[in-house]
C-alpha cells in the first residue's frame, strides 16, 4: 500500500467535518492493492493524533465499486454510513456489510475489500502504543 497523507491536528483541537461538503477531501492512494474496477478512494481527516494514543485517525472515507487488499495496520472500527461492501479475511472469515453495520478489526489483519456500490464510512483507527 502506498503511504498515506498525515496532516496533524493540534491535540487540543476540536475538529469538525460535513460528510456532504465538497472541500477537504483528499485523494487515499491505494496504488497496486487494486484488483478490479476503479475504487477511487477519498477520505476527509478530522484527527490524526490522539491525547492519549500517539496515532489516531478519525475520517470519512468514500468508495467507488472496485476490489482490492487491505491492510489493517492500526486497530479500525468503522460504521458503514452508505452502500454496500465486503471484507473477506486472508484466513477465510467474510463480513458482509450494509448501511449502519459496524465493524471493529485488529491491527495485524489483512483482506480484501469488495464495494459492490458507491459507498461512505465513518472510521476510527487507533495504535495500541501508549505515549
Amino acid at each position: 500500500m502506498n503511504t498515506r497523507p498525515i496532516f496533524p491536528n493540534p491535540i487540543s483541537s476540536v475538529s469538525t467535518a460535513s460528510l456532504d461538503a465538497p472541500e477537504g477531501w483528499l485523494t487515499y492512494p491505494i496504488g497496486d492493492d487494486v484488483i478490479a474496477g476503479d475504487p477511487a478512494p477519498q477520505m476527509k481527516l478530522l484527527r490524526t493524533v490522539g491525547v492519549k494514543t500517539p496515532h489516531k485517525s478519525v475520517a470519512f472515507f468514500t468508495s467507488n465499486p472496485g476490489q482490492f487488499h487491505w491492510r489493517f495496520e492500526n486497530d479500525e472500527a468503522f460504521v458503514l454510513l452508505e452502500g454496500k461492501i465486503a471484507l473477506t479475511m486472508d484466513d477465510g472469515e467474510r463480513f458482509e456489510m450494509g448501511p449502519g453495520d459496524a465493524v471493529s478489526i485488529p491491527a495485524g489483519r489483512t483482506g480484501v475489500c469488495e464495494v459492490f456500490e458507491f459507498s461512505r464510512k465513518f472510521t476510527v483507527v487507533t495504535s495500541g502504543a501508549t505515549c
